[in-house]
């Protein structure tokens, strides 16, 4: 959090401590600040010391939870038995369904399970499949790899925008199903949606995945001749992906250099990571230094990727010296770790 950030909340907690009586609204706009400002802790204490909650009370204290990486299921099962839902004078609306699901799809393990259970609520309660509601459930089926449970989603909703096409598509890409994603894509087309930068993300990444250059290389001038976007550097980095996984390397650096703004962390990741798999150990080499010396000194996946190239060329003593300036630097590997069996998340039920 930055000084001003910090100053911001000060102010926002004095100003507000000089309002007599303050209203529901006023209440829900320093709950909203806390979340921003990350200080969960001073928003849920405030939160349960509030006389009155409505439902923008429990979606700002949820949301906040969710920006911050904390356990928001747990706020949403508080909400589901607190007696103002149960008597009917507070709803959850779709805003808090969207929030809750979102946390949901960065769970692992439970979160498949906790989203089916908010569906369930969705559909038991006479909510109708909104488009934004939609787009959350395709999210989560996509990323639990669940692709035939989100095309299904996906069918079901009746008006659709192109932020609900853009999760499925997403998801195919990632999990192997490249050919499938560009189909969803020409089909989205076809019904008249109009791509947006999400899209391109997501379709470029897709042609990175299965390697058809010629259409990727095609696409990517598209994006903003046909459809008036300008280019960010993930879509620079979708290309440079897609170059450098088929192999042509010099291509993916030289259209690297040719980006109008400096090439991140990602993009030379791409690029290193490429060179060490088609055993180009010079050029990996340069993009390594770059990318350690200047971007990212103190990651150690880099200088592994660095000692692997020069292994990979079979130049043990390059290999032995990149992990040796990480030792000399005291850089330590982080430790792997696995998630079966560690994460617990309270079901809804309490």
């Amino acid at each position: 959090m930055c000084d001003d950030e910090v100053c911001d909340i000060r102010n926002a907690r004095e100003m507000f401590v000089e309002i007599p009586h303050p209203c529901i609204v006023a209440c829900n706009a320093l709950l909203d600040a806390f979340g921003r400002n990350g200080d969960m802790g001073s928003a849920f204490l405030y939160f349960q010391s509030m006389p009155e909650k409505d439902v923008v009370s429990w979606a700002s204290v949820i949301n906040g939870f969710v920006m911050n990486g904390l356990d928001a299921l747990r706020i949403f099962a508080k909400m589901m038995d607190h007696e103002d839902v149960v008597r009917g004078s507070v709803k959850p609306n779709e805003a808090t369904f969207v929030t809750v699901l979102s946390s949901c799809a960065n769970l692992d393990g439970t979160g498949l399970y906790q989203g089916k259970q908010i569906h369930g609520y969705v559909v038991k309660n006479g909510f109708s499949l909104s488009a934004v509601v939609g787009a959350a459930l395709v999210d989560l089926s996509g990323k639990a790899g669940c692709l035939e449970t989100a095309k299904r989603v996906v069918n079901r909703i009746e008006v659709k925008e192109v932020f609900t096409w853009n999760p499925m598509i997403s998801s195919l890409a990632c999990h192997g199903r490249a050919k499938q994603a560009l189909c969803m894509f020409e089909k989205m087309k076809v019904q008249g949606f109009c791509s947006n930068e999400v899209t391109f993300v997501a379709i470029l990444t897709s042609c990175a995945r299965a390697k058809p250059v010629d259409l990727g290389l095609k696409l990517f001038p598209s994006v903003s001749s046909r459809y008036g976007i300008v280019p960010i550097m993930e879509h620079y980095g979708c290309v440079v992906d897609l170059l450098g996984r088929a192999g042509i390397l010099r291509d993916a650096v030289g259209f690297a250099l040719s980006m109008p703004f400096m090439p991140d962390a990602s993009v030379l990741g791409a690029l290193s990571g490429a060179c060490k798999i088609h055993g180009d150990v010079q050029l990996g080499n340069e993009v390594g230094k770059k990318l350690s010396w200047e971007l990212q000194p103190k990651h150690c996946g880099r200088y592994f990727v660095l000692s692997d190239v020069s292994a990979v060329g079979e130049r043990w003593g390059d290999a032995a010296n990149w992990r040796k300036v990480m030792a000399e630097s005291k850089i330590r590997k982080i430790p792997a770790c696995s998630l079966i069996g560690s994460v617990k998340v309270d079901s809804l039920s309490g």
